[in-house]
């Protein structure tokens, strides 16, 4: 009885040996593949869209229930260019911009005159950005129709353009969050 557990044993654990050598060896990554753009949304409803034209990193953000969260891993070049995210949503009432190091809060006000508060938080502290702050993001309300865009939205977006440096090659992870008003 022994015996035949022992070769039991050993069957098996020659079998085990045999399928992990007959594994396919994988290939090692081509340098570039660790730096590619990446996009990750963690919720059903949300989408990223990233285009790049003139040499500005443009992400169209849509989101079902109006809250979301992201992560775009943004290759060494694209960090020296602009970055606009647009939020195709009917207001804004929080995004969140992390980058590791340091995150930019924004909200815009649901009334006239749709007034935009940023705030730039680090480990250290929170520091309200005034308007000639250059660490503050440049956010508008865009029309896709010819009329005023009037929050909520009906026909456009809420176009976000990161502060130059924010993205960089220390910190290419941005990772979004996002609140609709009108969730």
């Amino acid at each position: 009885m022994r015996q035949y557990f022992f070769h039991t044993v050993a069957l098996t654990a020659g079998a085990l040996l045999l399928l992990a050598a007959c594994r396919p060896i994988q290939p090692t990554p081509p340098a570039s593949a660790s730096t590619a753009l990446a996009v990750a949304s963690t919720d059903d409803g949300d989408a990223l869209t990233i285009s790049i034209e003139d040499g500005v990193t443009t992400i169209e953000i849509t989101s079902e229930r109006g809250i979301g969260t992201a992560q775009v891993r943004f290759r060494s070049e694209m960090t020296t260019k602009p970055i606009v995210l647009r939020f195709h949503l009917r207001g804004l009432e929080q995004a969140i911009l992390d980058n590791g190091a340091q995150q930019l809060e924004i909200s815009v006000s649901s009334n006239e005159p749709y007034v935009v508060s940023q705030s730039l938080l680090t480990d250290a502290d929170a520091q309200p950005l005034d308007e000639a702050d250059e660490r503050r993001a440049n956010v508008e309300l865009v029309s896709v129709a010819d009329s005023e865009p009037t929050i909520p939205l009906q026909d456009g977006y809420i176009a976000v353009t990161l502060p130059p440096g924010f993205i960089d090659s220390a910190h290419p992870l941005l990772t979004l969050r996002w609140i609709d008003f009108y969730r």
